[in-house]
């Protein structure tokens, strides 16, 4: 799933949105939950001040130009076909939630903040799924949940409820539709990301049959440079080969092998990398799996015996769920 993206907007400045923000993301952050916020509709900043460093980097054609210190860093980039917002978006895609204040025009849901000392009357642009503020007898739609302007708790709790999927319950199956009938995963909506996924097995076998593949006299050829050959086709052919699976424009594919003789077996690893909207661990498997069997294949007339096993993925980067790496 994509991070949650949640405007909020309010008639006018000082209703005390960033203060609510504030809160809020330290409620949600204590969850274990990771946040990114964003100041939108802003019409220009101060960082990149013409004639400094990043300002003639960018003139000179850098896409990104930032500074650091050692624990923080910000970034500038250009968008002109999608805007500074959906551009900062597509860079979030890892996050649980995205919180932009400001934006009442946008599609995304809105929590509007109406404070009396400003305003009385709250604005309810489309898309309002909550409202906060200090007055307690607003004007509202039936079933649209007020929360007091402090109470940034109930709104963290309002927010997980409608947004994620309750604590401890099993993970929805994507491939599944509501009726229980397969279908393929809907990613148009998805932002293009970066994807990246490492996966690995092995193929045991005898001790003289890894001698030969190492000394590369098995009468068929070179083993590891035909499975090499054969990991990078499958990654390219997952989507024809597993039945829901995108087909993909894969980046890049890199194959490894190592020949383990303390335990008498080759081991494969393949690593795929795109930019895209869904991530790559079914190619990385697909390979390794491909791999693995033409290992066999090439060897069988000497060596039926062999097992193929422990095919696993071993870390993605990317996408909704983050970074996994197995232990």
């Amino acid at each position: 799933m994509p991070p949650v993206i949640i405007n909020f907007v309010a008639a006018q400045s000082g209703t005390g949105k960033t203060t609510l923000l504030e809160k809020l993301i330290a409620e949600l952050t204590a969850r274990g939950l990771k946040v990114a916020a964003l100041k939108g509709e802003v019409h220009h900043y101060n960082l990149d001040i013409p004639g400094k460093d990043t300002w003639r980097f960018a003139q000179a054609g850098a896409a990104v130009v930032g500074m650091t210190t050692p624990e923080k860093y910000i970034l500038i980039g250009r968008a002109p076909s999608t805007g500074g917002t959906a551009a900062a978006v597509s860079k979030l895609q890892e996050f649980d939630f995205i919180f932009i204040e400001g934006g009442k025009s946008s599609p995304y849901p809105k929590i509007e903040v109406v404070r009396g000392a400003v305003n009385r009357q709250p604005l309810l642009p489309e898309g309002v799924i909550a409202v906060a503020s200090d007055l307690a007898d607003l004007p509202l739609p039936p079933g649209l949940p007020l929360f007091r302007l402090d109470d940034a708790a109930g709104l963290a709790r309002f927010i997980c409820d409608r947004f994620l999927p309750p604590a401890g319950g099993e993970p929805e199956l994507t491939h599944f539709d509501k009726a229980g009938r397969p279908r393929m995963v809907d990613i148009s909506e998805k932002e293009i990301t970066r994807r990246e996924a490492y996966a690995a097995g092995e193929v045991a076998m005898a001790p003289a049959t890894l001698a030969r593949i190492k000394a590369g006299t098995v009468a068929k050829g070179d083993v590891l440079a035909v499975a090499q050959v054969a990991a990078i086709m499958a990654v390219k052919e997952t989507g024809r080969l597993i039945p829901m699976a995108h087909p993909l424009n894969i980046s890049a594919v890199e194959v490894d092998f190592n020949l383990n003789e303390a335990e008498s077996k080759v081991e494969i690893g393949v690593r795929v990398k795109l930019t895209g909207q869904t991530g790559v661990e079914m190619e990385a498997l697909t390979g390794v799996s491909a791999a693995a069997l033409t290992i066999y294949d090439m060897c069988k007339a000497i060596d039926k015996n062999m097992v193929i096993q422990n095919i696993r993925l071993i870390e993605k980067k990317g996408g909704r769920s983050g970074h996994f790496r197995r232990e």
